[in-house]
């Protein structure tokens, strides 16, 4: 009897000294035992290491900018309350001990998106928070001419574009040709370098060594025409920036008629009147089956067969074929005009660079590439691209964007249009992309050419301090 009696005190004495044992393990603390950030391109990495992992809750606030992470029966006081952290995205990382474990708060410049999840072995919480983010570096290179540079990583990627805001009662914007005032390719730090501009961007489309595809109008004289109706920037007689669609119609009148212009310092086909000025280069470079007159102040001073040399203040209509016959019997000293007809808008346009498509009007986004007859070569995707666009103000917008690099992803048309409204474009159209896409700025190239290099183009624009 007393040997079972010992028997239960002893059984009772090991479960006192037991159980508290249990309950007291049980009811033990998990560990945070070490917090730590790490940076990738996309992501900031926060993580939160266990001695297994806990149960935990994950909120953020209305603004998106502070997400709370608490986590239960935890105590962090051997995990540091000084995470690094990148400073782009999160401002801060904050870890506090409560009454029923512990709290994570997260504190970002910018509401972005974020993703958590656990690991094992060792036991962890991470949470990546995207590298979102938008920067903006404005400076002024001189009155009247201020320089943003823009950097942006989101959902549509990185991007990196750089904006020049123009007031132009101070700066003129003329087109500069290959050449400097003759049809040719080269670079647009040494276009810019021609008129000793402040800033000059890429413009029109180019083909060959002297074809520009669209129309070009410098000084008041009309450099370049093109074969379809296509969406042009430029400057009036009073300093006015105009973007609209720009449409060439010529005609010669002669005592023999009128008769059509079929295009402006490009090659003569079968059958047509070509008007050729010293924009074109030294000479016409036709071949003898036509007939080439030389007008000066609306009088022929000269006939010639063919290649006749071009000199200031002077044009030379080329005419082959059937024009060639329509204009037979025509002397030196007969009267003979060149009329042309850009569009109304554009009768007191000075300068001119037809590009397109439009990409902005009256405020709101609008791409016109089908009406333009735009090909998928500019349409189609993510790309480097150039514009101007008309501020509310009156003030001029150059842009360029990179592209097609790891840093710049590139913009679409319609982004692109929107980047610009952004910008305080009200009107706005594209000029040429890709690896022509090129700002300079004091003489140095301000942006990242997708080709790694300058590409050698046709007609660039130049910002040019008024005298």
């Amino acid at each position: 009897m007393i040997k079972n009696l010992n028997k239960f005190v002893n059984i009772i004495t090991f479960l006192v000294i037991i159980f508290p044992s249990i309950a007291f393990a049980a009811n033990r603390p998990l560990n945070m035992t070490e917090a730590r950030s790490g940076i990738s391109e996309e992501n900031v990495r926060i993580v939160l290491q266990f001695d297994s992992v806990p149960t935990y809750q994950v909120t953020a606030d209305p603004s998106g900018k502070n997400i709370r992470m608490d986590f239960s029966g935890v105590d962090a006081a051997r995990a540091k309350n000084n995470v690094a952290v990148d400073g782009d995205i999160v401002q801060s990382v904050d870890i506090t001990n409560t009454q029923s474990g512990c709290n994570v708060l997260i504190a970002l410049n910018q509401a972005v998106p974020y993703t958590v999840n656990t690991l094992q072995n060792p036991a962890r919480v991470f949470i990546d928070i995207k590298r979102y983010y938008e920067h903006t570096t404005k400076r002024s290179i001189e009155s009247g001419l201020d320089y943003t540079a823009y950097d942006r990583r989101n959902a549509d990627g990185v991007l990196k574009a750089y904006i020049l805001d123009i007031d132009p009662s101070k700066f003129e914007l003329i087109p500069v040709l290959g050449g400097g005032r003759t049809l040719g390719k080269n670079t647009v730090s040494n276009m810019v370098h021609y008129y000793n501009a402040e800033a000059g961007v890429n413009a029109s489309y180019f083909g060959g060594q002297k074809d520009v595809y669209g129309l070009t109008k410098i000084d008041g004289t009309v450099a370049t025409t093109t074969y379809l109706a296509r969406t042009a920037f430029g400057m009036d007689t009073a300093g006015k920036a105009i973007i609209g669609i720009v449409n060439y119609s010529g005609s010669v009148h002669t005592k023999n008629g009128d008769f059509p212009i079929s295009g402006v310092n490009c090659d003569r086909s079968a059958d047509t009147i070509v008007e050729y000025n010293s924009f074109y280069g030294n000479s016409t470079g036709t071949n003898e089956y036509g007939i080439e007159y030389v007008v000066q102040d609306n009088k022929i001073v000269r006939i010639n067969t063919n290649d006749t040399a071009l000199r200031d203040g002077q044009i030379v209509i080329s005419a082959h074929g059937v024009m060639k016959d329509a204009l037979s019997g025509m002397k030196v000293g007969d009267e003979m005009t060149v009329n042309e007809d850009l569009g109304d808008i554009w009768k007191n346009a000075v300068q001119i660079v037809g590009v397109g498509p439009q990409l902005v009007k009256d405020g709101k986004v609008d791409v016109t590439a089908d009406d333009e007859q735009i090909g998928p070569d500019v349409t189609g995707g993510r790309a480097p691209r150039t514009a101007a666009a008309i501020k509310a103000d009156g003030h001029v917008m150059l842009v360029v964007v990179d592209g097609r690099q790891s840093q710049s992803s590139g913009l679409t048309l319609n982004g692109f249009a929107q980047l610009l409204i952004d910008s305080g474009a009200i009107e706005a159209v594209n000029f040429d992309g890709g690896g022509s896409s090129e700002m300079v700025i004091g003489g140095q190239i301000t942006n990242s050419p997708s080709d790694g290099m300058e590409r050698p183009v046709g007609v660039a624009l130049a910002v040019v301090k008024k005298k």
